[in-house]
């Protein structure tokens, strides 16, 4: 396929959107060509939205720097392999409506006619209800979202959407079951894909196309004094009420529109503060935010050779994820997939080289593979080290402290941590731009994988170490004589090539 555009709704698509970028930059494949993000969230300051933004600009200009012009099989497996597009922001400023009274004009309504809408808008929507302020999204209200949404298939994002859809696209949709935004989002999508008498661009297309998505059950509560008191409108005990709701309706109106549904949730809460919305809003990522975002690729791989949805075996499926053991440490050996533990690992260790390693051996005039690559004097001084840098110190080991942060009932908790210096102040950072202080020692190299040693031939005599720029320097020639277009293309390759053989060595996997 040439396509996939992921609708991401709401602040648990953005955190999901978040872990698929970092999910890809393992190198895990893709089977697409190129995934374009569609984020839909009436809270235009949201903090989860505003970060998923910056983790998708820095893997955006990593890939460009890398595979611009690099034919869409070649180099598959390498950090950064899949396009992922900017995103499209489908997203409704609150701000302009102000409340749901006022954006229906609902005084006016007796005087224009509407006596009996009127009537039946007061029988949906209670008084607070109609008088909340939409800037900071729906706050778990899906009936007000219902109406404020209608709106984004009139944007002119969602136009360009139509336009550029193709015969062989597919569609996938990420949202959460139990707040506003996505429980309303995701049906009202639904049934604008199938309309058949619907006046889009490509309708036949869309309304053909093969669509998946991924419904997230209840995995976190939020601080209820603050519901108690008033301070926010947001009350977590009201999630499983909601969720049985909204599972009754998918069932009865949705499930002949969908071709692929997954499922995740967890009955492990998290405990998170409790913000309405706005910059104060992020959350730490989630496990459950990275499973949905491995139902992405697995909606990808499902039923590879058909094109529409005439060409599926069958017209729906349904998954779940589950764990085999109820264990509150998620590790790499609870993952379903042996190509995902590898490309993890592979990955940690490319990040610890690129925070720890890389700086001094560009520095280094005398390195093998430095001179090999005909890397110019201060390189590491160039955007591509600065972009691939910030993204080790800035996004990645923020997202693995997040992830295992004491907030989690069920951590993930793949790699040893103690590496990270200043997990306190990464916690306390709101703005998300403080790089982490990583310290990694030739011992701790053998130790990095929670529950899997690398192999380590230490002796009385002597000891093992892994030797990255002795491994790098060995393959740099033959890298060279592969002709690859560009000194960051060059350099990535003999990056992946050489950690994979180190990773091969070190580990049974």
């Amino acid at each position: 396929m040439s396509k996939l555009y992921l609708f991401a709704i709401g602040g648990t698509g953005s955190r999901v959107l978040s872990s698929l970028a970092m999910l890809l930059s393992t190198g895990v494949r893709a089977n697409v060509e190129k995934i374009i993000p569609m984020i839909i969230d009436t809270d235009i300051n949201n903090g989860d939205v505003e970060k998923c933004r910056n983790i998708i600009k820095t893997y955006n200009n990593i890939h460009e720097s890398i595979y611009n012009g690099v034919g869409n099989e070649e180099d598959k497996g390498c950090f950064f392999r899949t396009k992922i597009n900017p995103p499209k922001e489908l997203n409704i400023s609150g701000t302009d409506y102000g409340t749901l009274k006022e954006m229906v004009d609902y005084d006016s309504l007796n005087a224009k006619g509407f006596e009996k809408t009127k009537s039946f808008f007061d029988l949906l929507y209670n008084n607070e209800n109609k008088d909340m302020l939409l800037e900071k999204g729906f706050l778990g209200n899906p009936n007000v979202g219902s109406i404020v949404l209608k709106n984004v298939v009139e944007s002119k994002q969602f136009k360009e959407f139509t336009q550029d859809f193709n015969e062989e696209d597919r569609i996938f949709v990420v949202s959460s079951i139990f707040g506003g935004t996505g429980a309303a989002g995701f049906p009202l999508l639904l049934n604008v894909f199938r309309n058949e008498e619907s006046s889009m661009n490509n309708r036949n297309y869309i309304n053909n196309a093969i669509i998946g998505g991924v419904s997230v059950l209840p995995y976190f509560q939020v601080d209820v004094d603050k519901f108690n008191t008033g301070e926010s409108a947001i009350n977590s005990s009201t999630f499983i009420t909601k969720t049985k709701a909204a599972l009754s309706y998918y069932n009865k109106n949705l499930k002949q529109l969908i071709n692929a549904m997954f499922y995740v949730g967890d009955t492990k809460s998290s405990n998170y503060e409790n913000f309405d919305g706005g910059i104060e809003q992020k959350n730490p990522s989630n496990f459950i935010e990275l499973t949905a975002a491995t139902s992405v690729l697995e909606f990808l791989d499902y039923e590879p050779n058909a094109s529409t949805v005439d060409d599926l075996a069958k017209p729906a499926a349904f998954f779940e994820y589950g764990l085999e053991s109820d264990s509150n440490i998620v590790t790499l050996t609870n993952l379903k997939k042996d190509v995902y533990i590898k490309q993890f690992i592979k990955n940690h260790y490319y990040n610890v080289y690129v925070s720890n390693f890389m700086s001094e051996a560009l520095e280094n005039s005398k390195l093998t593979w430095r001179n090999q690559l005909e890397l110019p004097t201060n390189y590491e001084k160039q955007n591509f080290f600065k972009n691939i840098y910030k993204f080790t110190t800035v996004y990645y080991y923020r997202w693995l402290v997040e992830l295992a942060s004491d907030r989690h009932n069920r951590k993930f908790l793949p790699f040893d941590l103690s590496i990270i210096l200043n997990q306190g102040e990464l916690n306390k950072d709101i703005s998300g731009n403080i790089p982490a202080k990583v310290n990694v020692d030739d011992k701790k190299l053998f130790t990095l994988v929670t529950g899997m040693p690398a192999n380590d031939d230490s002796s009385f005599f002597s000891k093992d170490k892994i030797k990255f720029d002795k491994v790098f320097s060995e393959l740099s020639k033959d890298i060279v004589d592969m002709q690859l277009n560009s000194k960051e293309r060059m350099l990535t390759t003999m990056l992946n090539q050489g950690i994979d053989e180190i990773i091969d060595e070190r580990f049974s996997i």
